[in-house]
């Protein structure tokens, strides 16, 4: 990640974080949530936890939310750029915040992070 801090998407009038993977098909980046927590979710109630493994567990359910939502095979190379940028910043972001909500909190901030760096990654 280039920057410690979050990066300004608003200058791109014509991507937003709801709108971010349009050109991949998807309109409402919500289903990317949804998706993520549900895959989390499947073995039981998560939590948040601010180790390695929750991360790559957290890349790793939002991979598989994108590839079963998206029409088209494998992750982009752009996209997965923006998959890792965007899980680092979120672990700076909750590392020491170890009580914070998964599904209110960590996935959210996760998607906004992935779906503004691909914003400008994009192009």
């Amino acid at each position: 990640m280039s920057s410690d801090t979050a990066r300004d998407y608003d200058g791109d009038e014509e991507c937003t974080t709801t709108e971010s993977f349009a050109d991949h098909g998807l309109d409402d980046g919500s289903v990317l949530i949804s998706r993520t927590y549900n895959r989390i979710a499947a073995d039981g109630e998560p939590t948040f936890e601010p180790t390695p493994e929750f991360f790559d567990t957290l890349e790793a359910a939002f991979i598989w939310a994108y590839i079963g939502t998206i029409d088209e095979p494998g992750v982009p190379p752009h996209v997965e750029a923006a998959i890792e940028d965007a899980r680092e910043f979120t672990r700076r972001e909750f590392e020491d915040d170890p009580d914070v909500d998964l599904r209110t909190d960590v996935i959210p901030t996760f998607y906004q992070q992935v779906a503004g760096f691909h914003c400008a990654y994009r192009d």
